[in-house]
């Protein structure tokens, strides 16, 4: 389950929903002690860990649940990078008039910047969160200088690589990623019913398979040194699957 439009990056995932030991909850809502997003967004909300906050009518074993599912997300997002540079705040709802409040609408889970991460009642568990937590770390590793470098179709195909979302490994007919490089052209094609988190995974995956992390790693490091990288080139195993 999220680009560079404004000053904000903001990555939408429309995934369906991919540990510490239990955490003592309590209804104590302490202030941040960092001034970031936690301070405009956590008003209202209930903090149970440094990095998470839900809404106050969360039940104690949701809260449980959610801290256990938080914990195995960033394992799998840590497990793909080789480490976590991220550390999003996140923020979790339990009801629509809560995450209506974040401005989530038709999203499961929506991920702004590399530092918040919001998470609808249907959107807490794993591939979800896991989604998300993937788009923040990307964005962390390239820089907020560099996110509008990246097309949309390979920052959703990433997130997808990584969380193994089962429902997006059906090979789709073909689109052109031409097409899904910006932000609108990306949620016209969501919302016209298109396919693109199958095509974007398709074409990731079969570039990652081939190059694995060290290429994943180069091509960040590439971007961060001022490259114009031409991503038609770079991913050039993806003509298998999709008209570049």
């Amino acid at each position: 389950m999220f680009k560079v439009l404004t000053l904000l990056t903001i990555s939408l995932s429309f995934l369906s929903a991919c540990s510490h030991a239990p955490t003592k909850l309590s209804n104590k809502n302490p202030e941040p002690t960092t001034k970031s997003n936690a301070n405009r967004f956590s008003i209202g909300m209930m903090r149970i860990a440094p990095d998470i906050f839900v809404d106050p009518k969360m039940s104690v074993k949701q809260r449980t649940e959610l801290l256990k599912t938080v914990k195995k997300s960033k394992d799998s997002v840590n497990t793909f990078f080789g480490s976590t540079k991220s550390s999003p705040k996140i923020y979790a709802c339990s009801t629509k008039k809560c995450f209506k409040k974040f401005g989530g609408v038709y999203a499961n889970a929506k991920t702004i910047n590399d530092d918040t991460v919001f998470l609808s009642n249907k959107g807490q568990n794993k591939t979800t969160i896991t989604h998300e937590l993937a788009h923040a770390e990307f964005n962390k590793r390239l820089g907020r200088s560099h996110w509008n470098k990246v097309p949309m179709w390979f920052d959703e195909g990433l997130a997808v690589l990584i969380c193994k979302n089962p429902k997006y490994t059906k090979i789709v007919p073909r689109m052109s990623l031409n097409k899904l490089k910006t932000h609108d052209q990306w949620l016209d094609a969501v919302r016209n019913d298109k396919p693109v988190y199958n095509i974007a995974r398709q074409a990731m995956e079969n570039w990652y398979n081939s190059v694995g992390a060290v290429g994943l790693h180069d091509l960040i490091e590439r971007l961060k040194k001022g490259e114009n990288v031409s991503f038609d080139q770079t991913v050039q195993s993806a003509h298998r699957y999709t008209k570049l």
